[in-house]
């Protein structure tokens, strides 16, 4: 289990502990309390609690289930995702507060997220995947502009645009290229794929991944040589492996 990932899975062990904390002390206060209003108030929130932490001591014991056993449990899987997407905005308060990086929990966010899609061992054609990436790859002087089309690139070799087209060409896959997050929903609802393999930043990637419910998201965090948005670039090796684990059955 790789540390990207334990940072995520410390967060829900920390929100576990406080979980139980807070039932424990609301035991004390029903104990002291003879209120029958108040107790019923008292006795829901436990309840409340319980369950909540119930539940995410069985997402992490799940969690680690499919790491180890390398199994294909799909309604297992299912749940998970649910988890981690529900849990996600506390976590990343919970982490704000402890003083971790944003950028640290989404990518653990991504990296959880990617190992269980790739669990889910389900194959996809190539003309059902789709590449999804933001614009500022595209070389910023580049007066060709791809994002309504891609084969608009001269294949010059100042970004990485070609290199997504070679791979759209020897795969038969998608590619769209979005300005936005409104653009990138929009290609998503006009393409209809069945899988999706994101590239973008952290906070991006993290909103697009929640903001996608039923189609399969790998994420694929860019690299920004000359900061943010501007210029950036993508492990092309990574995407390719993503688009053979789809069209592979993982």
């Amino acid at each position: 289990m790789t540390g990207k990932k334990r940072i995520f899975l410390g967060l829900l062990s920390v929100l576990i502990i406080l979980l139980t904390a807070g039932v424990l002390f609301l035991l004390y206060i029903v104990k002291s309390k003879s209120s029958v209003m108040y107790n019923l108030l008292m006795n829901s929130l436990i309840l409340l609690f319980s369950i909540v932490a119930i539940f995410l001591i069985f997402g992490i014991i799940g969690f680690i289930y499919l790491v180890y056993s390398k199994s294909n449990n799909r309604t297992l899987n299912k749940i998970l995702l649910t988890l981690i997407d529900v849990s996600y905005p506390v976590l990343q308060i919970l982490g704000g507060i402890l003083g971790i990086e944003k950028d640290k929990i989404q990518q653990s966010f991504t990296n959880i997220n990617n190992f269980l899609v790739n669990s889910r061992h389900e194959k996809y054609m190539p003309e059902d995947l789709l590449i999804l990436t933001p614009h500022c790859i595209q070389f910023n002087e580049c007066k060709f502009k791809v994002t309504n089309d891609i084969d608009n690139c001269r294949r010059c070799g100042r970004c990485q645009v070609s290199d997504l087209i070679k791979l759209k060409e020897k795969y038969g896959v998608k590619v769209a290229i979005a300005t936005g997050g409104t653009l990138a929903r929009k290609a998503v609802k006009d393409i209809k794929p069945k899988a999706i393999i994101a590239i973008a930043c952290e906070r991006d990637l993290t909103s697009g991944i929640l903001d996608v419910k039923k189609i399969p998201v790998y994420g694929i965090i860019n690299m920004r040589p000359n900061g943010p948005c501007f210029n950036t670039k993508v492990n092309i090796d990574e995407v390719e492996k993503a688009i053979i684990n789809f069209t592979n059955g993982g």
